[in-house]
């Protein structure tokens, strides 16, 4: 099944086929990527050993919509901020997470760690991998670094060194989400071995690994209220027409202006 053109796309938009979401939280700190997982309702629990995660997982959106002989794609979304301030609302596919991990640990940390196998996007290819702060961990900067397997099956990758630390930068914070980078010429992550701090951050705290999948990012005005978002009438959306896996924990990260919460409904379809 295949979109032939703009009347198609309304028909499918028209089916109202949601994926509805409510926040507990809120995307905590201003210019910073914060993941929403632990504040949806239900708010997961923390987790321990790493967790292969899918569609029937607390961390996702759902209920999600059936999938016949297509495949499901982001048609856009209709969501609400909870008070006045920029927001861009980043959709993932959540692949695994886990927990455990300390602020207080400079040696390689290897706790619930390697990542679970990827159960989608097997390759790796265009998976990312974030730390994930659970508990607030210590006010002292330091750097870290991730030891992971590319998307070419390459183990002893090591990314770059990365901040972490410092509550008052929101890099120490609960619900941030301190995207790793990759080495130069990598494309993906097929799974996080060990993280490695460089120097202590004072209070253990806790904190663990998520592999993702980006797939579109939709881009709130400075204003409140409910906004609409499709692939013609608006702007402020990027990966329309991006297929979510039948599986998927179709999640969200957030980066804002301001600190705030934000519900609403993702609309999917089946072309």
């Amino acid at each position: 099944m295949a979109l032939a053109n703009y009347d198609d796309y309304l028909a499918k938009l028209g089916e109202n086929r949601f994926a509805d979401f409510q926040m507990s939280g809120t995307f905590a700190f201003a210019g910073r990527l914060c993941f929403a997982s632990r504040v949806f309702l239900p708010a997961p629990a923390t987790p321990t050993a790493s967790v292969a995660l899918d569609g029937t997982s607390d961390h996702s959106i759902g209920p999600m919509p059936a999938v016949g002989g297509g495949r499901l794609s982001i048609m856009g979304a209709r969501l609400n901020p909870s008070g006045i301030g920029g927001q861009a609302v980043i959709l993932v596919d959540m692949l695994n997470i886990s927990g455990g991990l300390s602020g207080t640990v400079t040696t390689p940390q290897t706790t619930n760690l390697p990542t679970t196998p990827l159960t989608r996007f097997t390759s790796g290819e265009g998976v990312m991998a974030g730390l994930c702060i659970f508990t607030t961990i210590g006010n002292t900067a330091t750097t870290v670094a991730v030891s992971y397997t590319n998307q070419a099956g390459t183990p002893g990758r090591i990314s770059p060194a990365t901040a972490i630390g410092v509550n008052n930068t929101g890099n120490a914070a609960a619900g941030r989400m301190i995207a790793i980078p990759l080495e130069a010429g990598d494309t993906g992550v097929r799974s996080v071995e060990s993280v490695t701090l460089a120097g202590t951050t004072s209070t253990a705290g806790n904190f663990g690994v998520c592999l993702y999948k980006p797939l579109a990012m939709l881009a709130m005005n400075d204003f409140q209220g409910a906004q609409v978002f499709d692939a013609i009438s608006t702007g402020g959306f990027i990966g329309a027409l991006a297929e979510v896996h039948p599986d998927a924990c179709l999640s969200i990260f957030g980066i804002g202006n301001v600190a705030q919460s934000v519900a609403g409904s993702i609309i999917l379809a089946e072309v």
